[in-house]
């Protein structure tokens, strides 16, 4: 048994819960249910629902990710520290596998919970972001210094000092070490930094919305995909159930490519998702998280989108534009209009405006959302698929599901882009009614 004196020790010596009050404090220990668990057994199991938080109060345990290559170690974690508080916060399921190394003790939290403490504790999100930030900073650092390792071989100038730093590498990349220290002994430097790259896509696609499920859970008909132009990429789109019955949906583009891109869209789309859930105010949703974004983004990366709100029952939609292309709908008797666009993109000016602009669907209409990775699409002679083509495949789309409708879309894209390289990552997403 673990007193209350020791609980509260081990929650303020993390980080995240440093700055919170003695009453949230206690909050935590109450709602909490402290768990002992045996070496390798499993403390959270990959996929699923992320309906809780772990503070870890002694021992040790192994992150990691199953892949269709087996299972990739990803970090070692000691106590006290949390595990699972980005999965918890933006209520997504479990990206990794959490696994005892020695016998563990534990404080499960509920996400209810540690939402409840958040909204108090402003300084307990930033954490939690910030340490997504960090530990793609350590992915990104251990990326570079394979792929230099790769190009001294390639080039028959292998620095023995550079094996060294990969059998010992520093602090910030000893989880990373650990996985890929043999790497310039097997001569596999390329294929290690695939698989690795592969896991990145992998916790991206994780982050994003299960289509399916969604559309099942709500008796809506919708439907997205995205494909990146590398493993990952900026591009994003999210389906939000609301308070009021309603359902919010949205794509971005964050401006640049890789896991820069790919941490900044992260961090959108969970600001987003987290202010839409604590209240169903979709342009209040959006100035909260441009605040944030504004005032925490040393890179200078911003962010175009346009998210809507649509309503089953009356068909009424609700979109805010934040520097994006103007999405399509397409009637039921297959004409197709624009949505006004415009607006500024996110992350760069503190007195952005979300101007709510307001549509509706009726039975048998589409709604299309879009990156400009769809309309960007170049063919052999450098010309753009463009939107005049893109509204003409949509309009022969007549009657089309949102799967069928994005199917077509992507199959004329690919046509016309047929022996180019994809340069832009391509998403889109379809709401009918």
């Amino acid at each position: 048994m673990i007193d209350s004196t020791a609980l509260r020790a081990a929650i303020r010596a993390t980080s995240a819960f440093r700055d919170i009050s003695e009453a949230n404090v206690t909050y935590l220990i109450e709602s909490g249910e402290v768990r002992s668990f045996d070496p390798g057994s499993i403390v959270v199991a990959q996929g699923d629902t992320s309906d809780s938080v772990i503070l870890l109060l002694s021992g040790e345990v192994i992150i990691t990710a199953d892949s269709k290559r087996g299972v990739i170690p990803i970090s070692t974690l000691r106590a006290p520290c949390l595990v699972g508080e980005m999965g918890a916060v933006a209520q997504l399921r479990r990206t990794a596998s959490v696994r005892a190394c020695s016998q563990v003790r534990a404080l499960q939290i509920g996400s209810d919970a540690l939402l409840h403490v958040a909204r108090a504790t402003p300084e307990l999100l930033i954490d939690i972001i910030g340490q997504m930030g960090d530990r793609l900073r350590k992915f990104n650092g251990a990326i570079g210094l394979y792929t230099h390792a790769l190009g001294a071989i390639e080039q028959h100038d292998f620095d023995p000092a550079l094996l060294d730093e990969l059998r010992n590498p520093i602090p910030d990349l000893i989880d990373f070490g650990h996985t890929f220290g043999r790497i310039a002994e097997q001569i596999i430097l390329r294929r290690q930094r695939d698989d690795e790259m592969a896991s990145a896509a992998v916790i991206q696609r994780a982050l994003l919305p299960k289509v399916a499920e969604f559309a099942q859970e709500t008796g809506i008909d919708v439907y997205a995909s995205m494909t990146p132009a590398r493993d990952v990429g900026g591009d994003f789109f999210d389906f939000i159930r609301l308070n009021d019955g309603r359902i919010a949906f949205g794509v971005g583009d964050v401006c640049g490519k890789g896991v820069p891109a790919a941490l900044f869209m992260g961090i959108t789309r969970t600001l987003i998702r987290i202010n839409l859930r604590e209240t169903p105010d979709l342009p209040g949703a959006i100035l909260k998280a441009n605040a944030y974004l504004t005032n925490n983004n040393a890179a200078e990366l911003f962010a175009t989108l346009l998210y809507a709100t649509f309503d089953p029952r009356s068909g009424d939609v609700e979109y805010v534009s934040c520097g994006h292309l103007a999405g399509l709908i397409r009637r039921a008797d297959g004409a197709v209009e624009k949505l006004l666009a415009g607006g500024l993109p996110m992350g760069l000016f503190d007195q952005l405006k979300a101007n709510v602009k307001t549509t509706a669907l009726g039975p048998g209409d589409l709604l299309l959302l879009y990156t400009d990775g769809v309309t960007e699409a170049e063919d052999i002679e450098k010309r753009e698929f463009g939107e005049k083509r893109l509204i003409e495949v949509l309009a022969q789309a007549k009657g089309a599901t949102p799967t069928e409708a994005i199917a077509e879309v992507e199959d004329a894209v690919r046509e016309f882009s047929r022996g180019q390289p994809q340069f832009d990552d391509i998403t889109c997403v379809a709401i009918a009614r």
